[in-house]
């Protein structure tokens, strides 16, 4: 597309190295930095008493081949796969399927067919996120937002009206992921109402009502408080990076807060755990029996372990205390390994968000990495006795779980991926939040 008060030989240049360039929202960074340039030495040239259409050719000349640059300006901002993310992932799907086959649990082969599904199922799912445009995501924000909200009243109207029931673990929905789906939704929605003009909520009391109050309202219904306290964390992190009105960003911080002690406070076993966690010794046949159990297993695997399919007396040994289970059958040696590629894994995520540019993409990666890599840090440490028990929380990839909750953490794989791909894509910021 040529600029009207462009030269035309200039112009056509522009056009010719732009057709090399695949990452087509590169193009007008491409052309105002490029045209800058020319005029520039067209100027130079002109100075020296050369005229106007000879120094256009001379500017064109410095510059070189169009086909050239093109090809060399293609290389540098076309869309790259974080592929080192993706092999740790096929080495945690690799390393939990093989255990897999030597773990002692109940309904084996229906385990394992589920983990192969979900396994196939999550990585077709991450590839296909992870090649399309996030950006694409932004104009719908609101409605992504909506979609959870209509999801969770969906769910307390079926469950207190047509059952007459409170949600528990005996919902009728309870193999469907509501929770992480919710929370996910929510902060996707938000990074990209942060950067929406056009949207309509403008109000103090508008922002506590649609970021904070209305999620935490339906996430206590529903009972979602492990994924109510995720939501306000990823949400606080948001918070700290985006720039707002300080008043406003205080107001949002205090709410935010209150919402996670309502959530601490409502669920009745959070004291519990800690206390069990903080002194086993005084209740070692009640809350204290795992963590006894956890150390007892560790100490007694020794630097080797006891062998692929080692019998265990520990319960949820393919979920929640997988780690502590990989211990003990491959030794200490075999889980400070497994604790090293997860630490790499984690400064690569890191490091993604220190990469990327673009302004949506980094309100995505900053409200979800530090949740979807609280959930590879927490399992681990859990398993080792050094924080409370959190049997929801399983390390992604390498420990089993239900279907729906493996493809939430492949869809947020693949959409870090996606954002990376396009970190150098350029964008300025906005929030409704700034003044």
């Amino acid at each position: 597309m040529k600029q009207t008060n462009t030269h035309p030989l200039i112009a056509d240049y522009l056009d010719q190295v732009c057709r090399h360039v695949r990452a087509t929202e590169m193009h007008r960074r491409i052309r105002d930095e490029m045209e800058s340039h020319l005029l520039d030495l067209m100027d130079e040239q002109m100075d020296d008493g050369v005229e106007e259409e000879e120094a256009v050719r001379q500017a064109i000349l410095q510059m070189g081949d169009s086909a050239a640059v093109g090809k060399q300006l293609h290389r540098i901002y076309k869309p790259k796969v974080e592929w080192r993310l993706l092999a740790y992932v096929l080495g945690f799907l690799v390393v939990g399927l093989f255990t897999m086959y030597g773990t002692p649990v109940n309904y084996f082969t229906e385990k394992v067919d589920r983990y192969w599904l979900s396994s196939l199922m999550g990585v077709g799912l991450m590839l296909t996120i992870a090649f399309t445009d996030y950006r694409k995501l932004l104009q719908y924000s609101f409605h992504l937002y909506v979609l959870p909200v209509g999801m969770l009243l969906f769910l307390i109207w079926y469950e207190y009206y047509v059952h007459g029931n409170l949600i528990s673990d005996t919902s009728h929905f309870r193999n469907i992921p509501f929770g992480p789906i919710s929370m996910y939704l929510f902060l996707i929605s938000i990074a990209g109402m942060l950067l929406t003009r056009t949207w309509r909520f403008r109000s103090t009391a508008s922002k506590l009502m649609v970021f904070v109050l209305l999620p935490a309202i339906l996430l206590l219904m529903t009972q979602s408080y492990l994924h109510l306290k995720l939501y306000i964390f990823g949400f606080l992190v948001l918070l700290m990076y985006t720039k707002t009105v300080r008043k406003e960003k205080l107001l949002l911080f205090i709410a935010s807060v209150g919402a996670f002690i309502g959530a601490w406070l409502l669920d009745n076993y959070t004291f519990e755990r800690i206390l069990d966690w903080m002194q086993p010794t005084k209740d070692p046949q009640g809350g204290g029996y795992m963590y006894l159990l956890t150390m007892e297993t560790i100490r007694s695997a020794g630097f080797w372990g006891h062998g692929f399919g080692a019998p265990s007396q520990m319960p949820r040994i393919d979920t929640a205390f997988k780690f502590a289970y990989l211990i003990q059958s491959y030794g200490w040696f075999g889980g400070l390994l497994i604790s090293l590629v997860v630490a790499l894994f984690m400064m690569r995520l890191a490091r993604v968000i220190k990469e990327v540019d673009e302004p949506y993409g980094k309100h995505l990666i900053v409200s979800i990495v530090p949740i979807f890599s609280l959930h590879f840090f927490w399992p681990l440490l859990m398993s080792v006795g050094m924080l409370p028990t959190i049997s929801d929380l399983v390390i992604p990839f390498l420990s089993y779980s239900l279907i729906g909750f493996a493809l939430i953490n492949f869809a947020i794989l693949g959409l870090i991926l996606s954002v990376h791909r396009h970190r150098n894509s350029i964008g300025k910021p906005h929030t409704f939040l700034a003044k």
